[in-house]
């Protein structure tokens, strides 16, 4: 099953920071040297991911049901535009022409376990252009070439292009510093100053840019809820340490008023989410619905996010790492058990379908501005909404990613931005991202 918080960045239409695999060398000058032209290679290639898409009949960029046009609409290929006017971002026509060369080729099986994941050229074909040691400015896309990542001192800008060192792991930070989603370590902040969410690698369960006691709240570091405050809405780490934001009976959360800061769940005790679980354990609903220790390399683990400590990904039923490529998911059709996973059809998700969640069938998919809490408990996902994205990352609404300037419901990290970022309630641009020379 293939790690969908690892892969935001990809469905969020936008491609990856620069850091993975890709070009070692920046594109020469023979690229697109207008904007509209470079806008337009990224919409054919969605416009060939869609046209694949429809044709399996089953998502691995959005899970728009319909043909060809209303999928290619969902994806808002045209916001790339925002990312574009930064003069060290470009377009990489090579990349774009490997990436739809890829998707053609691919099973439908796996595009629905990788999606853009299925060639290093789909995360890449967006890249910076700075070279190593060059000063750079970061961003949700990187101006710094694919295979470098703009590092700062502290709170300076800007920062420089730099050649990743080996990648952090689980812990491996100490207790001042965090696992970054570029793989390097920073340091956490303190209460009342600036911190950013967007930094974080979603796989890592605990980890926050904050210090102990803190959490991350509108981009400033604050003081966590009290033991038993009311909780609802909050910032998924807004309860501390070894609490959670708990209803007293898991298998009966009616309102918003059940849920507050409660010691975190232990090993065997039931739990609807992975945050629900203390440190070191996550929501095991092959085990309906109970915390389980997370596996290091060879484990056995199942569908359940959070089972491989971070950076491992479950692959053929065992904690591995990146490599080998995730196999075909089964490809399902509606009323299916999805138990055992699977790709559910377009318009479709998995859903619980009994009340400890341990039956579960491709049933119709929420749509927008729905709630999708419901689908995350049978399978962490952002495609289970009818359109657009689910929320993961606040609110659990189904959303289609907005362009730079449009309205978002929640300051924060958000999918309902293609930016990933929603700053006094207006999806920031690409140059609100970046720091300020």
């Amino acid at each position: 099953m293939r790690s969908s918080l690892a892969f935001l960045f990809l469905v969020s239409f936008l491609p990856a920071c620069s850091g993975g695999p890709g070009p070692s060398e920046p594109p020469s000058g023979d690229g697109p040297d207008k904007p509209d032209e470079a806008v337009a290679l990224v919409c054919d290639l969605m416009r060939a991911a869609c046209e694949r898409q429809v044709a399996c009949g089953h998502p691995f960029i959005n899970n728009t049901p319909g043909d060809v046009d209303a999928c290619l609409e969902a994806q808002r290929c045209e916001t790339v535009s925002d990312v574009l006017t930064s003069p060290d971002v470009v377009v990489d026509p090579a990349a774009v022409a490997n990436c739809v060369a890829a998707i053609e080729v691919a099973s439908c099986g796996a595009l629905a376990a990788q999606g853009l994941g299925i060639d290093p050229s789909c995360a890449h074909y967006v890249v910076g252009t700075r070279a190593e040691g060059e000063s750079c400015r970061g961003g949700t896309v990187s101006d710094c070439a694919a295979g470098l990542s703009c590092a700062f001192e502290g709170d300076t800008c800007p920062g420089t292009c730099t050649r990743a060192p080996e990648r952090c792991s689980e812990g491996s930070c100490g207790a001042n510093a965090f696992c970054a989603s570029d793989g390097t370590c920073k340091d956490r902040a303190s209460i009342g100053e600036a911190c950013d969410e967007t930094l974080l690698d979603f796989e890592n369960l605990r980890d926050d840019p904050c210090v102990a006691g803190a959490h991350c709240e509108a981009f400033v570091c604050v003081a966590n809820l009290d033991a038993g405050a009311a909780c609802a809405g909050a910032n998924l780490h807004a309860c501390g340490e070894g609490a959670a934001c708990l209803c007293a009976d898991p298998a009966n959360c009616a309102s918003d008023a059940d849920y507050a800061c409660r010691p975190a769940r232990a090993e065997g005790e039931p739990c609807n989410m992975a945050l629900d679980c203390n440190e070191g354990l996550y929501c095991n609903f092959g085990d309906e619905g109970r915390c389980a220790k997370r596996g290091g390399p060879g484990a056995a683990c199942g569908d359940s996010y959070g089972a491989c400590q971070h950076p491992l990904t479950c692959v053929d039923g065992a904690c591995a790492g990146e490599e080998p490529l995730i196999a075909d998911l089964p490809l399902l059709e509606e009323g299916q058990s999805c138990v055992e996973s699977g790709a559910c059809p377009l318009g479709m998700a998995c859903t619980c379908d009994n009340e400890g969640c341990t039956e579960k069938r491709c049933l119709p998919a929420p749509g927008l501005g729905a709630s999708c809490q419901e689908q995350m408990l049978a399978n962490i996902t952002p495609f289970a909404c009818a359109e657009g994205l689910c929320d993961l990352l606040a609110g659990y609404t189904c959303v289609l990613p907005a362009a730079a300037g449009e309205p978002c419901p929640v300051d924060g990290l958000t999918l309902a931005c293609a930016s990933l970022v929603c700053i006094g309630g207006k999806c920031a641009s690409a140059e609100q991202t970046r720091c300020e020379e």
